[in-house]
């Protein structure tokens, strides 16, 4: 008889690591992480336990396969979670900013096993879920300086967090690829380059499809079947996404840093990035610099 083979796992993240903060508990250990990587970092991951990640900064899209199909999605501030049961192999790229920033959260087997009748199968990938991301930010402080009441933390936050797990994965579909038959990658990436270089600025959506060659209505269309969002919500997780990283690594007053990401004031920004995160920009420095 052969016999069987043991189960392979890897961890292969590309890019330099700048920080790791790592906190254990008995149901789960939680990993802060940052690392530089632009425009693009390899991935290759395939780990034992039940995973939730949550890219705070960074993430734009992944090219990969996952079990072998080959599949690519796009993440944005409002889509920056993603959920791999055990075992899960996922190998490819992604694409990232100059800062990537993401939490990991690994659940131990036993623990799953002892709260679910059934597992958790299926992954789910570029989802939103604000009661999640609001645990999560909470999770992420606790684990930054642990003290002697973490582990009753994590062990509540885990149970809570699983029920909402178990439920997407149960009642949900899971987040669709990109369409091939929506906009040319090249063109995706010229509009990308744009809206970077002009953050500041009213980007409007003449300009967005006259990059594409498109009329309004075709370009809408075409943009939504690539990257599953609007125009208008894409531009404004790139924002959001300049505003986590400004905040979190200058001096800058919210005053200077909503209006060199384009926003008209600063009470706009900062109602459009606590509806983002979940957290106020100032609280949002705090927590970054805890």
């Amino acid at each position: 008889m052969e016999e069987a083979r043991p189960e392979r796992f890897v961890r292969q993240v590309g890019g330099e690591l700048v920080s790791s903060v790592i906190a254990r508990s008995k149901p789960i250990r939680v990993e802060l992480l940052s690392r530089t990587s632009r425009p693009r970092m390899n991935w290759h991951f395939r780990q034992p336990e039940l995973t939730l990640f949550w890219f705070r900064n960074g993430c734009s899209r992944l090219q990969a396969k996952i079990n072998g199909r080959p599949v690519e999605y796009e993440f944005s501030e409002a889509a920056n979670l993603a959920l791999f049961p055990a075992g899960t192999e996922i190998e490819g790229e992604w694409s990232v900013g100059s800062a990537f920033d993401y939490v990991v959260v690994f659940l131990d087997p036993k623990f799953v096993l002892s709260r679910l009748n059934g597992l958790i199968e299926r992954p789910a990938i570029a989802f939103g879920h604000d009661q999640l991301c609001r645990g999560l930010a909470e999770l992420s402080h606790e684990a930054s300086a642990p003290d002697n009441l973490f582990n009753l933390f994590a062990e509540g936050w885990a149970s809570q967090a699983l029920a909402h797990m178990a439920r997407l994965s149960r009642d949900l579909e899971p987040a669709k690829p990109i369409s091939r038959g929506g906009l040319p990658a090249l063109k995706l990436r010229r509009i990308e380059e744009f809206v970077w270089a002009n953050l500041g600025e009213p980007i409007s959506l003449s300009a967005l499809s006259d990059i594409a060659g498109l009329s309004k209505r075709h370009f809408l269309r075409a943009f939504q079947e690539s990257t599953g969002t609007s125009p208008h919500r894409y531009v404004l997780g790139l924002r959001i996404e300049q505003a986590k990283r400004s905040l979190g690594e200058t001096d800058e007053s919210v005053t200077s840093i909503a209006l060199a990401t384009g926003f008209s004031n600063a009470q706009h920004f900062s109602s459009t990035f606590r509806q983002a995160s979940g957290v106020s920009p100032s609280v949002f420095r705090q927590q970054r610099r805890a």
